[in-house]
């Protein structure tokens, strides 16, 4: 989905990212996680994963721990699910894996702010010791409309930072969607969005999620470098923002961009070459600490505390 190059014949992976061309390869730690390949060199010693999701299959929860052990990710903020995508983990699974491990998981909660009891679900979150709320709004609602207000309001009386979805939904949901009945669209994934909540609500802090991926990335990029409380995060179709932002040379705060790997556990070495070849393209590689470790640990020590998941 991120890479998208060429294979040559009779290769057994991909030259950019490694992904192989026998998928089985990806069940093996050893190829996974292989040491000495200079495609990740350039890794900090310690990384912070600002996005990531649990997907619903045998062993996760190992292979995540093996991972994060493997490049020294010390914690990483899980992004929960809407109750109709059974194939992520969603609000008391996450609870549940934060709360066997401590230490090592920030943890979102999922809700719609259109739900009748919305303001009920914030202020459980925020009594259970949880900062984060994942906010989908290409399920079909403008985060600007008035008649949030009250929501936001409430999310910034409590103090809970708003993790949201920005830049084009891949496609590949599809059939998920069409199971559950419910179908998302990337008309309603617009970084401006966030412009009017971000002025209303000047305490509530708002991750640009993909910092607006490959077709929004330059109004992401002014969100996050004119609103004190507005961030982004480069996981998943941020690569394709980071790649523009640095070709282009457009302007945006460098200090307040994080990555996450946003995939399975066995992505990790993939998306992680992906996005230190996108540096080294651009000349950039004095970036790498700040966006893998350093950015996101300012923004969690003044908004998220420890990661230790609460117990809401």
């Amino acid at each position: 989905v991120y890479c998208r190059a060429p294979m040559p014949s009779g290769a057994l992976e991909c030259a950019v990212c490694g992904y192989p061309v026998d998928p089985a390869r990806l069940k093996d730690p050893a190829f996974l996680f292989a040491e000495g390949d200079p495609r990740l060199e350039g890794l900090p010693e310690t990384i912070l994963d600002m996005h990531q999701i649990v997907p619903a299959f045998p062993g996760v929860e190992q292979a995540q721990a093996l991972a994060m052990e493997r490049f020294g990710i010390e914690a990483a903020l899980l992004q929960s699910a809407p109750p109709q995508a059974t194939s992520l983990y969603g609000n008391e699974e996450l609870r549940r894996l934060a709360a066997e491990q401590p230490g090592r998981y920030w943890v979102s909660q999922f809700t719609d702010p259109r739900h009748p009891q919305a303001l009920d679900h914030l202020r459980a979150f925020a009594a259970g010791g949880l900062k984060v709320v994942k906010l989908l709004s290409v399920a079909g609602y403008r985060p600007d409309d008035p008649q949030l207000d009250g929501f936001f309001a409430s999310m910034e009386e409590l103090g809970l930072v708003a993790m949201a979805h920005t830049g084009f939904i891949t496609a590949r949901h599809k059939a998920e969607e069409k199971k559950a009945g419910a179908f998302l669209s990337s008309t309603f994934a617009d970084p401006l969005f966030w412009d009017l909540p971000a002025r209303k609500f000047p305490q509530l802090q708002v991750i640009l999620c993909h910092t607006g991926g490959a077709i929004g990335y330059e109004a992401a990029a002014q969100m996050v470098t004119q609103h004190d409380n507005v961030w982004g995060d480069l996981s998943g179709f941020g690569l394709f923002a980071l790649q523009r932002l640095l070709a282009l040379k457009v302007t945006v705060d460098w200090t307040k961009l994080f990555w996450g790997n946003d995939a399975p556990p066995f992505a990790y070495p993939v998306n992680l070459r992906l996005f230190l070849g996108a540096l080294r393209t651009a000349g950039a590689e004095h970036l790498a600490a700040a966006l893998l470790e350093a950015n996101g640990r300012a923004f969690a020590e003044a908004h998220l505390g420890p990661p230790t998941g609460g117990s809401g």
